[in-house]
């Protein structure tokens, strides 16, 4: 998310919103808005409801999570493009970026390959300590 908080001038210049989704409770989510300095909202989906129904529902890892996913919805709110990513490959923010200035329907399929460095890697085990990390829901 911190690569698309340092792209989202370019993103509303050319024209579009940004939101993120999350199962996360909105005070958790709220937290990590503010530790990213993040510009855009993060939405609740508690329920999981929205992952699922848009097959980004990955129900293996901390309980059930969202995939990292990029949807462009047109303003008749139909999906334009949409990516489907992993948490290390994913596709780069400033390629949206281009895809939105230029305004074309398609993007090229190259994914930027994530590898923590040692910090990030540190951060997110603070993270977890401090935020807290889900366990998985009783199967009912």
């Amino acid at each position: 998310m911190a690569e698309y908080r340092d792209h989202y001038e370019a993103i509303r210049a050319a024209g579009a919103n940004l939101v993120a989704v999350s199962v996360d409770a909105p005070e958790k989510s709220e937290a990590v808005r503010k530790q990213l300095r993040l510009p855009f909202p993060i939405l609740s989906d508690t329920e999981r409801r929205v992952v699922q129904e848009w097959g980004i529902y990955n129900p293996k890892e901390k309980g059930g999570i969202a995939k990292p996913a990029v949807f462009i919805l047109a303003s008749d709110r139909t999906v334009r493009f949409d990516s489907v990513d992993d948490v290390s490959d994913r596709v780069p923010a400033a390629d949206v970026v281009s895809m939105l200035q230029e305004r074309r329907e398609t993007m090229p399929t190259g994914r930027k390959r994530l590898v923590p460095s040692p910090a990030t890697f540190l951060r997110a085990i603070r993270n977890a300590l401090h935020l807290g990390a889900r366990q998985p829901r009783a199967q009912t």
